[in-house]
């Protein structure tokens, strides 16, 4: 079975999913007897997470809470899930929440960059590649899935900063409007193949209080 990488970083654990079987092969390897969504590329994205989150031990159920985050009932580990065309991944910790996104960079960011990028973001963005405008709607939609005390606008309140040590290192930093001032929060990230994949931990608020 395809469990494409893993990787820890310090109490987060990320794990990625590349979904090459069927409905029917993906049942049988999990056991999954819970009802389906009725898109068969939704059914093989469900059954491909459930596959990924027992590879790594965990248990292969989970529901949502009433902010739309994903949960696994009667655990204490803090998760995120995140497919796109092809690929699973989740980011999960037992010491603070989660954040992650995965995105093909096939997907053309640039067309709508007018909805995510701040007025600072559009200013610099003749300099940006395929892979920066990616890379920005992916940090901003792993800040995006931490647990704030109000819901963020990616063009007003989440700007991504582009540094080129820091991104050699794989991490970036952003700023975040939270309704208590900004906070810089650092936003790690790697490229798959095809596939831009980021995340960040709530305790990676870098000025301030970590949210709980």
């Amino acid at each position: 079975m395809p469990k494409a990488n893993s990787i820890s970083h310090d109490d987060i654990r990320i794990a990625t999913w590349l979904i090459t079987e069927s409905v029917e092969e993906l049942i049988t390897f999990t056991g999954f007897s819970a009802p389906l969504p009725k898109s068969e590329s939704r059914q093989r994205e469900q059954l491909a997470t459930a596959a990924l989150l027992q590879s790594e031990g965990l248990p292969a159920s989970y529901s949502y809470d009433q902010e739309g985050r994903p949960i696994i009932p009667e655990s204490n580990v803090f998760i995120s899930i995140t497919h796109t065309d092809g690929l699973v991944a989740i980011a999960y910790s037992a010491n603070q929440p989660v954040g992650v996104d995965v995105e093909h960079l096939g997907r053309d960011f640039k067309r709508v960059s007018g909805k995510y990028l701040t007025e600072c973001e559009s200013l610099q963005s003749f300099q940006y590649s395929d892979e920066h405008f990616a890379l920005t709607w992916c940090a901003k939609e792993s800040i995006y899935k931490l647990p704030w005390p109000k819901s963020l606008v990616f063009s007003r309140d989440i700007e991504v900063i582009f540094d080129s040590e820091t991104l050699k290192r794989g991490w970036l930093f952003a700023k975040v409007q939270n309704g208590t001032g900004w906070k810089t929060i650092k936003v790690f990230f790697t490229f798959i193949n095809q596939y831009c994949l980021t995340w960040v931990g709530m305790n990676s608020i870098l000025n301030g209080n970590a949210i709980r």
